[in-house]
């Protein structure tokens, strides 16, 4: 399975690059086309698993001024 984000940036928060590059750091790739970015599982998840995911996000880009949707296929 993978997660896939889109990001929605702000001019008041942090540079894009530097968004990029947190969330590489905790596992997510720069893809070209409707997505900004994917995670990849490697294996089928539960939902708990993609909350998780999600959590991880939310606190890693809390006062970035940034917003972003999560969708897992």
């Amino acid at each position: 399975m993978k997660t896939y984000i889109t990001l929605w940036f702000n001019s008041e928060g942090i540079p894009p690059s530097q968004v990029i590059k947190k969330l590489e750091d905790i596992g997510f790739r720069p893809v070209k086309g409707n997505y900004d970015m994917e995670y990849d599982w490697g294996r089928p998840v539960t939902v708990e698993e993609v909350l998780d995911l999600g959590d991880r996000v939310q606190a890693l880009l809390k006062d970035a001024a940034v917003l972003f949707k999560l969708e897992t296929v």
